[in-house]
């Protein structure tokens, strides 16, 4: 019998898309029997569902119906013209690498979440890009803990600058949270002050010289973005 946590955690992988066909299936299967087991994928689908919304809408081109149109097969019997198809391939396999980017990194939170106690504060989750690229930052805040945990995907840090996280409050100055290191996984404080700031708020990284803004606020541009939700 799957403890608690345990059914946490697989619910969790469900959702996120991480299990293969058959461990897909398997889950299903045991679903159908377990009504914590449903429960807990409700639970993770509630909780996961605001971060669409942190998901850029794409619309398509004005003319991409006329484009298809004309590499529809005519009624005359001239062949169609063909449909080259390697840009949508590599449109297609940039947005599976950046899901799987981007539950790997949930997956992990998901594995330090089944190991740590639960406070009874709200926590926060931002998935922190540059509009339409892969995620370059998936970050945790969880302000009864006062800590801020940030899992490296794709961010690239220049060799001669440093990356610095801020908390951006729907009004207000930005708060530097910190520096963010190249390495998978960091850990920084988050100020007292600044944890009636995260409601409504979001998350940027400007590039700054060595060491962070020398004067406390954003000196560079922002490079990656993203909007806190509450988990």
């Amino acid at each position: 019998m799957s403890t608690p946590d345990e059914t946490d955690l697989r619910a969790a992988e469900y959702v996120l898309g991480t299990l293969n066909a058959d461990e897909r299936e398997a889950y299903r299967r045991e679903r159908a029997g377990s009504p914590a087991l449903a429960a807990a994928e409700r639970a993770w689908e509630a909780r996961l569902a605001p971060l669409a919304g942190a998901v850029p809408e794409v619309a398509p081109p004005p003319d991409a119906w006329d484009h298809i149109a004309a590499r529809l097969p005519a009624d005359s019997p001239r062949p169609a013209a063909p449909v080259d198809l390697r840009p949508a391939l590599r449109r297609w396999r940039r947005t599976a690498l950046a899901a799987g980017a981007l539950a790997a990194g949930l997956a992990l939170f998901i594995a330090v979440e089944r190991l740590a106690p639960r406070p009874d504060a709200a926590r926060y989750l931002a998935v922190v890009n540059r509009g339409g690229e892969l995620p370059a930052l998936v970050v945790r805040v969880d302000p009864g803990a006062g800590t801020v945990e940030v899992r490296a995907l794709a961010a690239e840090v220049p060799r001669d600058r440093s990356l610095e996280l801020w908390v951006v409050p729907a009004s207000g100055t930005p708060r530097s949270l910190g520096l963010v290191r190249d390495e998978a996984g960091t850990r920084l404080s988050l100020p007292a002050r600044d944890r009636a700031l995260l409601d409504g708020a979001s998350l940027a990284v400007t590039l700054e010289p060595p060491g962070g803004s020398p004067s406390g606020a954003p000196t560079g541009p922002a490079v990656y973005s993203g909007r806190l939700v509450r988990e």
